[in-house]
């Protein structure tokens, strides 16, 4: 319980930090005035300002925000000269400066995906270690643990685990026996895999540790752009099969969801948690870039618009429309978040 809050708190506020610099910086380099940088909401805790710009932490440390001078109506802008507000800048700078937060997410999953490959090496097939567990699947009710060794499965010795990994997937409502390594000891296992209708597989529900192979550097810069560029790939593969109706609302976590799946990670260990957080950034800024009123993207449309129509759009409706789209956000999020908490009480 503490570790998953914890590592799910270290993971959100480097994502968070690291978006909000990203807006920060390039709004900066526009010659527009940032009042604030805060991570968290609620009462400020700590503090200072440097350049005009106030750092703050704040009580409740979950995502934050930047404070741009011209983006709504308030006291501090009214005496600011018209050429350091948001609005009054050209279209490409703004887009540039909103553009920012969700591509520095997406540019710290390749330095957090470098780092990896760099130090570790680049991933090389599986080794027989699991290294993660879904919470109420086979694995897990079976008595398997993160940590455990696959000796054998059905009596067979693997030399290669994909191949391992294949044949579970070919054996849905089979009982498999499970020979493992844990603690110096040999234990056997039963367990039935469930067949996954969405997948077309069946899972134990339970994933193997990668095995790493020590490359040159420009290999492992390599390989981390190719993974950082797959992870983009993927997500909006996930969106566009969620607005099809491929993937279920049902299969979405919230932040209840996503803080137990990041306390799994935590316990396979740092490199599980590293290649975690790089997941999650890019998930972050993809979505943030969607066209959607509130979000990154939902601003930057209002800009290509603003160009389209050479004038700016009524700042009122903007922000009836953004208001509307962060209701819609929140419900959302609140629907999902019930679908978290229900999974969890249904959970052994």
């Amino acid at each position: 319980m503490y570790l998953s809050f914890i590592s799910f708190l270290i993971v959100f506020t480097i994502i968070a930090l690291t978006h909000e610099l990203g807006h920060l910086v390039w709004a900066k380099k526009a010659g527009v005035r940032v009042w604030e940088l805060a991570l968290g909401f609620g009462p400020r805790v700590l503090s200072f300002t440097k350049n005009q710009t106030r750092y703050a932490i704040n009580l409740i440390p979950i995502l934050g925000y930047v404070k741009i001078a011209g983006e709504g109506e308030n006291e501090e802008d009214r005496t600011l000269p018209e050429e350091e507000k948001f609005y009054n800048k050209k279209p490409l700078e703004k887009i540039k400066a909103l553009a920012a937060g969700p591509l520095m997410n997406i540019f710290t999953a390749f330095t957090i995906l470098s780092f990896i490959f760099l130090l570790i090496g680049v991933p090389k097939g599986l080794s027989n270690e699991i290294g993660q567990i879904s919470r109420g699947s086979p694995a897990e009710l079976a008595g398997l643990k993160v940590g455990d060794k696959i000796i054998t499965i059905n009596g067979k010795q693997y030399s290669d685990m994909t191949e391992a990994v294949k044949f579970i997937h070919q054996s849905a409502n089979q009982t498999l026996i499970i020979k493992i390594k844990r603690d110096n000891k040999e234990l056997t296992i039963k367990a039935a895999p469930k067949y996954h209708p969405r997948l077309k597989v069946a899972l134990l529900g339970f994933s193997l540790k990668p095995t790493y192979v020590r490359v040159n550097p420009l290999v492992a810069l390599y390989h981390a752009i190719e993974q950082t560029f797959t992870l983009v790939i993927l997500t909006l593969g996930i969106i566009i099969q969620l607005i099809v109706g491929k993937v279920s609302f049902a299969d979405l976590a919230g932040p209840v969801g996503i803080a137990q799946v990041t306390g799994r990670y935590a316990e396979a260990g740092i490199l599980s948690l590293l290649y975690f957080t790089a997941l999650i950034s890019v998930n972050v800024g993809v979505l943030n870039l969607l066209p959607i009123p509130a979000l990154d993207g939902g601003h930057i449309a209002f800009v290509l618009l603003e160009v389209i129509r050479k004038k700016r759009i009524n700042p009122e409706l903007e922000n009836k429309i953004n208001f509307w789209g962060l209701i819609v956000l929140l419900v959302l999020m609140g629907l999902v978040t019930i679908n978290d908490l229900m999974r969890l009480f249904r959970s052994p």
